[in-house]
């Protein structure tokens, strides 16, 4: 009896498991739409067999778990390209746009903007005197700097879009990040009560495929169920406990936004993904009014003097008092930002650096004068005191003024003394020429190398100490200076960002530009017999010529200040031939070659279009891969219909045999109860 009531069991579970595992098709069929979705199946294995007397008996079948049919391997390759396929697909959309304000603004882009205006000093080179042609070309110069200015301030309106996206995509972060902590409570929850939480499963896993698309996140799962989120070696979630990720400036200053870790104020790397890309797009630089990083050209020109009193006549240093002071000013109609210092050795005080800014008087008069016996000197001190003056981030030049070879007469430099100046010249930044008899170019005094061996490593110059035209030699020191920081300013370094990017070298070809307009335009006469002027201005002074800073002289609202000529003769064209030729001049520097203005704009346009077709043909790659690891997945996780009704099918008659199986026991036991001895009575 008890075996017979045994078996009972036996087919009550096979009932029970089976119209289980009914409710789990079911419920798979119901979520065949639902996105995120990973199928479910219910795991069933033997009943533990017991003993009775000498007789096994076996108990039928458990439900062991309600299994969400899911794999991580194939998970993580699809997270992987969707963080990829974020990425190019921010940095794609950046291009775009750039490449819309760079063709957009008044109907004709800057390329025939710029056109017109060398056009038109060509044809004032025609007639130099006419007013019509002035006007035209006042007209055109005002159309260029309208349309430079236009696309400053899309480029940084689009920047400005960005940086409040990368904020919202933060908070996205943040939003997802506490999901995820709340879902872990409770899967933890469920399964510490022997529940199946596998719709929370579903959940939280959807909410880390959304979170992959904006930054590089590790996962790791914990014995409980919980999932902890890992960005950049920082638990973002660990259990149930959220850490969040802020948006704060990224320099003191800045308006650009950068992501930190809450609590303890550190930027976090955030990989590729959505994130990455944006900030990329907008540029991952000083956000600052006038930051260099960001576009404003660095025409700073920190130059440090140094005057060796020793072995010089006092003619020397006379002529020395009398031209710094027409370099200086040179260095200011070529529109540079200068900041001078005086460094003497040979007069027996202690070597000093003395700032005088733009005070040309003082520092003249700060020149020792008198009879000083050649002095040896440690150059290295020279450089050390050079180098610790200036504000970071400005171009440092050092002109030297010496009748001795290097660390003087009479002293020995050596190879590695030498080696260790240009290293250290190079590590502050600093571009050496030197004004020194010709005979110390390439050997000194001892016989060591001469000043050539460390101006040639520094980008400078040699120039003749002896020359007696000190006007062209002074010139000359000031245009080298000039031609060193347009090469700086044009030398944009490769780097991921983009509208940054675009913004040096647009700010770089105008800012050259306009300068070398200037410069050549003040050299000439207007046609009432004047001094030219500016032809160009800055709308804020503190700031250097570039887009959205950049305005016509207001003394040309008298067409009569243009200047055209070097004379007041009639006919003479000099100048504005000579502004008509900087069209083709050899001003920038780009690739590693010297290019004309023209072609430096082609190339900027070149860069973006290859940006922009890398951009493009990476997401579409990873656009491709994605499909594919999301249609592997489904393969594993997806509810396929005919399984399902196969499934039903077989559950359905296994629930039915197993009806059958209680009918047949339960009428065994009906024979056994109302039958048993009837044949005796």
């Amino acid at each position: 009896m008890s075996i017979s009531f045994f078996g009972m069991d036996t087919a009550l579970s096979g009932l029970a498991a089976n119209q289980k595992a009914l409710e789990v098709t079911g419920h798979n069929v119901s979520n065949l739409g639902t996105a995120g979705y990973s199928r479910q199946s219910a795991i069933m294995a033997s009943a533990h067999t017991r003993r009775y007397g000498n007789w096994k008996v076996e108990m039928g079948v458990d439900i062991q778990q309600i299994r969400q049919i899911r794999h991580t391997f194939t998970d993580n390759i699809y997270r992987s390209e969707t963080n990829a396929l974020g990425y190019w697909e921010a940095r794609s959309q950046a291009v775009r746009d750039v490449q819309s304000i760079l063709g957009e603004p008044m109907t004709a882009g800057f390329q025939n903007s710029l056109n017109n205006f060398w056009d038109a000093w060509q044809e004032l080179s025609k007639a130099p005197e006419s007013l019509t042609i002035r006007a035209l070309l006042k007209q055109r110069a005002e159309s260029l700097v309208e349309s430079m200015n236009h696309i400053g301030t899309q480029l940084n309106k689009l920047q400005s879009d960005l940086n409040n996206e990368i904020r919202l995509r933060i908070d996205e972060v943040n939003d997802i990040t506490e999901k995820i902590a709340k879902l872990n409570v409770k899967i933890m929850s469920a399964e510490a009560a022997g529940n199946s939480p596998n719709d929370y499963y579903d959940e939280r896993n959807m909410l880390v495929d959304r979170l992959s698309t904006l930054v590089a996140a590790e996962t790791w799962i914990g014995p409980e169920g919980n999932m902890d989120i890992i960005v950049d070696g920082y638990f973002l979630v660990s259990k149930g406990i959220q850490t969040r990720i802020y948006a704060a400036p990224n320099q003191d200053l800045s308006s650009f936004y950068t992501p930190k870790v809450e609590g303890i104020d550190v930027a976090i790397d955030v990989g590729q993904g959505v994130i990455k890309g944006l900030l990329e797009a907008r540029g991952e630089v000083d956000g600052a009014k006038g930051s260099y990083d960001n576009g404003t050209p660095n025409t700073s020109a920190d130059i440090t003097i140094v005057v060796d009193a020793a072995n010089t006549s006092e003619e020397y240093r006379t002529q020395i008092q009398n031209h710094i002071r027409q370099m200086a000013e040179d260095l200011g109609k070529r529109g540079l930002n200068y900041h001078l210092r005086l460094v003497v050795t040979g007069d027996g005080n202690p070597l000093e650096s003395v700032s005088f800014g733009q005070d040309i008087d003082a520092l003249v008069d700060a020149i020792p004068t008198g009879s000083y016996e050649p002095d040896v000197y440690d150059f290295g001190q020279i450089i050390d005191e050079a180098a610790s003056k200036p504000d970071p981030g400005v171009n440092r030049y050092m002109l030297m003024f010496t009748g001795q070879s290097l660390n003087g007469d009479g002293s020995l430099a050596t190879d590695p003394m030498i080696s260790d100046y240009i290293s250290r010249l190079n590590q502050h930044g600093i571009t050496l020429s030197v004004a020194t008899d010709p005979s110390y170019y390439d050997e000194g005094d001892a016989g060591e190398r001469g000043w050539s061996s460390i101006t040639s490593q520094t980008n400078g110059e040699l120039y003749d100490i002896s020359s007696s035209d000190y006007e062209k030699f002074m010139k000359s020191i000031s245009k080298d200076i000039n031609d060193d920081v347009n090469r700086k300013i044009s030398t944009i370094p490769e780097d991921l960002n983009i509208i940054s990017s675009v913004k040096k070298q647009l700010n770089a070809l105008l800012n050259i530009m306009a300068r070398e307009v200037n410069y050549i335009h003040q050299t000439g006469k207007t046609l009432t017999g004047l001094d030219g002027g500016s032809f160009f201005v800055a709308l804020d002074p503190a700031i250097p010529l570039e887009m959205g800073n950049l305005a016509i002289s207001s003394d040309l609202k008298d067409l009569n200040n243009i200047a055209a000529s070097t004379t007041d003769a009639n006919g003479d064209n000099t100048i504005a031939l000579k502004i008509a030729g900087l069209r083709n001049a050899n001003l920038m520097t780009g690739n590693n070659k010297i290019l004309s203005l023209d072609t430096y704009y082609q190339n900027i346009i070149l860069d973006i279009g290859n940006k922009g077709h890398e951009a493009d043909n990476m997401a579409n790659s990873h656009r491709l891969l994605v499909s594919q690891s999301d249609q592997l997945r489904q393969t594993v996780m997806g509810v396929s219909l005919d399984e399902e009704m196969t499934n039903m099918i077989r559950f359905k008659y296994a629930y039915n045999a197993n009806s059958k199986l209680i009918g047949v026991i339960n009428s065994m036991l009906e024979t056994v109860i109302f039958r048993l001895g009837i044949s005796g009575r």
